[in-house]
């Protein structure tokens, strides 16, 4: 009976922690380039239960299995769907939208990030940045757009200023979904080496003038809210009937006539 408390409990706390993850897949939902997390769950081993008998002359106490027996839920980490979000036009000539397995190349503080996040803008030495004021790489380093020029960004990722091209986005891929790890921000980041330069055989293009969004859907997010408060109650509910079972063993069952 204790082990099911100690069962009903570890469901509360996943459930707490996967409508962690929800609300901050709610909280993006507008944010480009935003991948939605997902919690990843996981069941502690199961044990096998049996049922004591007595047999034999000599009252010989065997076992006699009668199935397995859960003892909880967790949450073993958190992953995110990598799948690509709707692209919508803005037409603004520094938003940009890969489209295809790509990512743009940042210079983080930390060294190189990766992001889908094409809102794109100039600082002060018009180099091509994020939002956050990171620059965007190219082939040959910072992207530097003279001042006053036309910007067009072509699908294999050239860009050119007046017609002249100046330099190529790099857009990179992984192989290995497992290398990619988020930082905050809409950046990732991965293992020295892992990210493999794309070329224009690849198939992926770059769409000036759009934003690629959130690949999070309101409507499935809410859905799995409830879904998950539901399994929340069902757990408080299971806690309840338990520790009123065992008030009853102790203050009626036992208590001496």
């Amino acid at each position: 009976m204790v082990r099911g408390l100690y069962a009903a409990a570890s469901g509360m706390v996943a459930g707490m922690l996967q409508q962690d993850v929800i609300a901050q897949n709610l909280a993006n939902v507008d944010t480009p380039g935003y991948k939605k997390d997902v919690a990843l769950v996981g069941a502690f081993a199961d044990e096998m239960a049996v049922r004591v008998e007595d047999q034999g002359a000599w009252r010989l106490a065997r076992t006699v299995p009668i199935g397995r027996l859960g003892s909880g839920a967790y949450v073993r980490g958190t992953g995110f769907d990598r799948s690509e979000g709707p692209i919508i036009e803005t037409g603004a000539p520094l938003d940009l939208a890969i489209q295809g397995d790509g990512y743009f190349v940042v210079e983080a503080p930390e060294g190189e990030a990766y992001t889908r996040n094409g809102s794109f803008t100039l600082n002060a030495r018009g180099e091509l940045v994020t939002m956050d004021g990171m620059p965007v790489l190219g082939e040959s380093g910072r992207i530097v757009i003279p001042s006053g020029g036309e910007v067009e960004v072509r699908g294999d990722g050239r860009v050119a200023v007046d017609g002249q091209i100046v330099d190529r986005l790099r857009l990179v891929t992984f192989d290995g979904r497992s290398l990619l790890r988020k930082t905050g921000g809409g950046l990732f980041v991965a293992p020295p080496g892992a990210a493999r330069s794309l070329g224009a055989a690849d198939g992926v293009l770059v769409r000036q003038g759009f934003l690629e969004m959130s690949n999070v859907s309101a409507v499935t997010e809410m859905v799995q809210m409830i879904a998950g408060m539901r399994a929340y109650e069902t757990c408080q509910r299971v806690i309840w009937f338990l520790d009123q079972t065992l008030d009853k063993s102790i203050n009626d069952v036992g208590r001496v006539a």
